[in-house]
C-alpha cells in the first residue's frame, strides 16, 4: 500500500502528519495522531524523538505499541518525509495516552556489534571473524560497517568525493563498541567522512537513506537567521574542555598477546606560545594499528587547538523552511552581542543538530564553528561501556584471572 500525502490529515498545528508501518516487511499500519511530538536530526549520529500517543489509535493499538522495535513512525512536513524512528521505550501513567521514546531508524546500528564484514556475514552460519582493512576508501569502509541498516529498511549511499581518502583499520568481533560507535570514530579523524539520514518519497512511499560522504555530507544553503530578528532566541558557548597542547592516543594490545607487551600509543605535540602544557589522553579500546592511533592523535590535537564555539539558535519551522536544510548543512548567524565588538557575531557554521518541536512550530539549531569538527562527546553510557571493555580486555589478556 503506497503512502501518499493526501492520506495524511494534519493533527498538530502546522503541516505535520504521521504514518506508522512495521519495521520488518514495511506493512502499513495507518495514520497516527500524536498529541505532542519532538525530534532531533543529528550529524554523525542518530536522532531521537519523544511522542505522546493516544491509546485508541487504530494504527497503533496497545498490543502493537508494546512491541518495541517492531514498528516505525514516519514524520512528514508539508507532505515530505523528514524523519523516521522506532520505539525504544514507553511510559504509562494510567491516562489515555502514553509517552514513547524513539530512535532514528539508522540508530539500529547501536544495537549491532561488529561480527565480520558484509561480504562474510551475508552467508548463513558463518562464525564471527575479525577484519583488517588496509588502504581502503573510507566511505566504502563506513558502508561496510553500516550494512545491517538494510535489515530495518535503510538504503546506504556513499559519495567518496574527488579527493579519495584511504584508511587502515582493524576490528575484532564483539569488542564492545557498536557499529554506530565504530563509524563515529571513523568520522572523528582529520578528513574523515560524515553521515546523516536523508528522506524522500519514492513511488508514493517514504524511503530512508543513510548518506556517507567525503569531504562532507552537507553543503552551503545560503540560509540564516538574525538576532534580534527572525530567530526567537540565541546563545553562544565557548568550551575549553577539549583544549590541549599535547595529545596521547592510547590503543589496545592484540588479543592473546603476552601480558608484558607494551600498550601501543602515539603522541601529538602542538605547543602554543601563550598556553601552558595541557595534556589530554584518549583511550581507543580495540585499536592496535599505529597508523590509526596517529590519525586519532592528530585529529584530536587539531580539534582541541582552540576553544570550540557552539551556537544555539531557536528559529521557526517556516523561517527558513524545515525542508530546505538538514544536519550537516551550513547556515549563517548574525547576532548583536556586547561580548564581541564591531557589530557582534556574524559567522557561517555547520548544523550539528536540530531539535524540532512540532507542537510549538520551532526548531533549535546547534551550530559548530570548529574545523575539523570534534569527535562526538562521550556519553555516560558510552563511558560505562568503555570501562566494561577495559575489564573484559584484562581478563582476555590474563588467562589465570579468567579461570
Amino acid at each position: 500500500m503506497a503512502i501518499t500525502a493526501p492520506q495524511l490529515a494534519p493533527v498538530i498545528p502546522g503541516t505535520w502528519t504521521f504514518w506508522a508501518d512495521t519495521i520488518v516487511g514495511a506493512t502499513p499500519l495507518g495514520p497516527v495522531q500524536p498529541h505532542d511530538f519532538t525530534f532531533t536530526r543529528v550529524l554523525n549520529d542518530a536522532g531521537a524523538a519523544t511522542a505522546v500517543l493516544p491509546l485508541d489509535s487504530d494504527a497503533l493499538e496497545p498490543a502493537r505499541l508494546l512491541r518495541l522495535w517492531s514498528w516505525r513512525l514516519w514524520v512528514f512536513y508539508a507532505g515530505v518525509p523528514v524523519w523516521c524512528g522506532v520505539p525504544t521505550g514507553i511510559t504509562d501513567d494510567g491516562s489515555a495516552t502514553v509517552s514513547v521514546t524513539l530512535t532514528e531508524l539508522h540508530g539500529y546500528l547501536a544495537k549491532r556489534q561488529f561480527d565480520g564484514p558484509a561480504e562474510i556475514q551475508a552467508h548463513e552460519d558463518v562464525p564471527p571473524v575479525g577484519m583488517t582493512w588496509t588502504q581502503v576508501e573510507q566511505t566504502a569502509l563506513a558502508a561496510n560497517l553500516a550494512f545491517p541498516v538494510a535489515d530495518v529498511g535503510v538504503t546506504i549511499v556513499t559519495t567518496p568525493g574527488p579527493a579519495v581518502q584511504v584508511r587502515d583499520r582493524t576490528y575484532q568481533p564483539f569488542d564492545g563498541d557498536s557499529r554506530l560507535s565504530l563509524i563515529q570514530d571513523l568520522t572523528s579523524v582529520i578528513n574523515g567522512p560524515e553521515f546523516r539520514a536523508e528522506y524522500a518519497m519514492n513511488a508514493g512511499t517514504p524511503a530512508a537513506t543513510l548518506h556517507i560522504a567525503h569531504p562532507r555530507v552537507g553543503g552551503s544553503t545560503g540560509l540564516g537567521v538574525t538576532v534580534p530578528g527572525t530567530a526567537v532566541a540565541y546563545s553562544s558557548a565557548w568550551d575549553a574542555d577539549n583544549l590541549r597542547t599535547r595529545t596521547f592516543a592510547v590503543g589496545d594490545q592484540v588479543q592473546d598477546t603476552a601480558g608484558n607487551d607494551v600498550t601501543p600509543f602515539r603522541v601529538n605535540r602542538s605547543p602554543q606560545p601563550d598556553l601552558p602544557r595541557l595534556d589530554a589522553v584518549d583511550q581507543w579500546q580495540g585499536v592496535t594499528l599505529m597508523s590509526t592511533l596517529q590519525e586519532y592523535a592528530d585529529s584530536s590535537a587539531a580539534s582541541g587547538a582552540a576553544p570550540s564555539l557552539a551556537l544555539t539558535v531557536q528559529a521557526g519551522e517556516t523561517a527558513p523552511p524545515l525542508t530546505a536544510y538538514n544536519a550537516g548543512d551550513d547556515v549563517t548567524v548574525h547576532a548583536v552581542t556586547p561580548l564581541l565588538a564591531g557589530g557582534g557575531l556574524d559567522v557561517t557554521g555547520k548544523l550539528a543538530s536540530e531539535s524540532v518541536n512540532c507542537s510549538a512550530g520551532t526548531v533549535d539549531w546547534t551550530i559548530t564553528i570548529t574545523s575539523p569538527p570534534p569527535a562526538p562527546r562521550v556519553s555516560i553510557w558510552r563511558r560505562i561501556g568503555q570501562v566494561e571493555r577495559i575489564a573484559n580486555g584484562i581478563f582476555r589478556r590474563n588467562p589465570v584471572l579468567s579461570e
